[in-house]
């Protein structure tokens, strides 16, 4: 979900007394604005993401206005604004939100500063939602070669990038690629962060779809049913990443014919996206749609 700049939502809209005619003008336009990043993340924690997105576009329009359109806030604004509307299924628009970002980036900051090489990362994020493989591999490599370079191959960030190599790697057909990749990433991430932390959960999640996409159902059902009791342990029973589980799960059951234990996997991933992401969501859509196909294959 959309991480809101910390600077802005931890001001506590104190301020001197104006000195000068226009401060105290400033001033409320900058309360204005916290009070919009409030609403903006409240409204994100509950799934209303088209009321969200028309906050975070408020806060962009004003950042720009107080700030100017090469000020840190401003860009970072832009940056949730897109994860917003990916977060929607928007990946064009937030295509193009990413881009506009990253070129300021790269001519203010430089090709290899955190939040240039942050901002390529969330382009190729758009490109792969957009079935873009080829584009979205490119871009990662490029980031990881920066990242592993400047931080070391078991830095965060740079195991995050390698996590989304390996993903689009995965949907580019490159699955034996994929395996090793997520292989040695999620035994860094379990070493370094622990085997219940959310970021090796998500590791093991895309070493069971590697699994799957070669055939082996039986070793990727094990890695989705382990990945589901911890991350219902870990997050609770109505978080995205569970929903996200059942999903994954019901597809590796439908795979081996047990269409009747898949439908209500699927049914319950239907519901939890729907009630989280929207009805209009891809992910609910997809859901509905696997749905529909499990329960048509069971016999009546």
């Amino acid at each position: 979900m959309v991480v809101l700049p910390v600077v802005l939502l931890a001001w506590s809209g104190a301020a001197a007394p104006p000195q000068k005619e226009g401060v105290g003008a400033e001033t409320g336009r900058l309360v204005a604005l916290h009070r919009h990043y409030q609403s903006a993340a409240a409204m994100s924690a509950q799934g209303r993401l088209a009321e969200a997105e028309a906050e975070l576009r408020v806060i962009v329009f004003t950042c720009r206005e107080v700030f100017g359109k090469e000020h840190p806030d401003t860009l970072v604004s832009r940056s949730d604004l897109a994860a917003m509307l990916a977060e929607q299924g928007k990946y064009a628009e937030a295509e193009k939100e990413n881009r506009g970002v990253l070129a300021i980036r790269q001519q203010v900051l430089g090709k290899e500063h955190p939040d240039t090489l942050l901002s390529r990362n969330n382009l190729a994020a758009t490109l792969q939602e957009q079935g873009r493989h080829a584009e979205a591999v490119h871009e990662y490599r490029a980031v990881l070669a920066v990242r592993e370079r400047l931080l070391g191959a078991e830095n965060l960030d740079t195991l995050d990038c390698r996590n989304n190599l390996a993903t689009a790697l995965n949907e580019q057909g490159r699955h034996a690629e994929a395996e090793k990749e997520h292989r040695e990433v999620l035994a860094i991430r379990e070493r370094l962060l622990g085997v219940r932390h959310p970021k090796a959960l998500a590791s093991r999640n895309n070493l069971a779809a590697v699994l799957q996409e070669q055939g082996r159902h039986a070793e990727a059902e094990q890695e989705h049913r382990a990945v589901l009791a911890l991350r219902e342990k870990v997050l609770g029973g109505k978080h995205a990443d569970v929903f996200l589980s059942c999903f994954n799960l019901a597809l590796c059951v439908e795979a081996q014919s047990r269409y009747r234990e898949a439908l209500v996997l699927m049914q319950r991933a239907e519901a939890g996206f729907k009630k989280r992401l929207g009805a209009g969501h891809p992910y609910t859509q997809a859901a509905e749609e696997c749905r529909l196909r499990i329960a048509a294959a069971i016999p009546k």
